[in-house]
């Protein structure tokens, strides 16, 4: 796979009065720093995981126009710890943890060219021409849900279909949510966000035990005067973790689902009826697709599906707090 082309890289504020800097300006002169800062943007352009493997020591100096003596440059990035590794095998120290954006260009490249097929084809068609990256997903799904299907799921069914001409129209937010005091609707609705997180955590699993006391009686125990429940349906983990890497690509992938990820997503789904059907989430994630602060477009904070679904960040989302705002002149 070819690797991603980054236009622009992140360097810490802090670089030029770093410990390492200045002990590079004692060995090299102002023109050390400046060969650093030339590396990580030369990295970033052309090596994105900070991996300089395959190059020689020479081949880093002309990559930054080294002027100075031969050697001279890679021996003091080594000395002060810039640099890691043998000959031919040099990494620049810890660019993944300083320089995520970057480090993340070859992730977000597959995301967007999955993105890009399942729009065009499907997810099944997608999944034939990137098997590696479908497996990457089913692995990301907890075991033992049963609505998570053997293969990656079609777009056909209660998601919009592949090639369907434009995407979905904004989510109408602020959405309208259960009221307080309403017939016939699920107990679990009647809950603020908060309070489904409780009873998640308190559910052995979506569905289970809600007609355990209608007694065989098709209209539940009318005895006790008690309306028959609605029948929340399973939370489809799989296919919501779909959606969201389908439309939301440049986004950090779902890689480990269980626990309070898993519990506050089930929380969520059940707590009103409207978000029990995946066409809601479809429109949930295209609503934060638009928001430049989710995105990560304002600051370094990035959202990601964990984020989103926590009970205040997920509350705070269809308020409309992350919406973009026109300065007033």
């Amino acid at each position: 796979m070819a690797e991603a082309k980054v236009s622009d890289a992140r360097i810490s504020t802090g670089l030029p009065g770093h410990p390492k800097t200045k002990k590079l300006a004692r060995r090299l002169g102002a023109a050390g720093p400046l060969g650093c800062i030339y590396l990580f943007l030369w990295a970033a352009a052309n090596r994105s995981d900070g991996d300089l493997a395959g190059m020689t020591d020479e081949d880093i100096e002309l990559a930054v126009d080294w002027p100075g003596e031969h050697g001279a440059f890679v021996e003091a990035m080594l000395a002060v710890r810039f640099l890691d590794g043998e000959p031919g095998l040099r990494q620049i120290h810890d660019w993944a943890e300083h320089n995520p954006w970057a480090a993340g260009a070859d992730a977000r490249s597959e995301r967007s060219r999955w993105a890009a097929l399942c729009k065009q084809y499907g997810r099944r068609e997608a999944a034939r021409l990137m098997p590696d990256y479908a497996a990457r997903l089913l692995d990301a799904v907890p075991n033992g849900h049963e609505e998570v299907p053997p293969a990656v799921p079609e777009s056909a069914n209660r998601t919009r279909p592949a090639g369907n001409g434009s995407a979905p129209s904004p989510f109408p937010f602020p959405s309208p949510l259960p009221s307080p005091v309403e017939q016939n609707q699920s107990a679990d609705a009647d809950s603020p966000t908060a309070l489904g997180d409780a009873a998640a955590e308190g559910q052995a699993g979506d569905g289970e035990g809600q007609h355990d006391h209608a007694g065989g009686d098709l209209l539940g125990d009318q005895q006790q005067g008690k309306p028959m429940r609605r029948a929340t349906p399973p939370c489809p983990h799989g296919e919501i973790i779909a959606l969201y890497h389908e439309l939301l690509p440049s986004l950090r992938g779902v890689r480990v689902w269980s626990g309070k990820r898993e519990k506050h997503l089930q929380a969520r789904w059940r707590e009103a009826p409207e978000r029990q059907d995946l066409e809601w989430w479809r429109r949930f994630f295209n609503y934060v697709a638009q928001s430049d602060f989710l995105m990560g477009k304002k600051t370094d904070f990035v959202a990601d599906l964990a984020w989103l679904i926590c009970p205040e960040n997920f509350a705070k989302t269809i308020e409309g707090t992350y919406e973009n705002r026109r300065r007033v002149a």
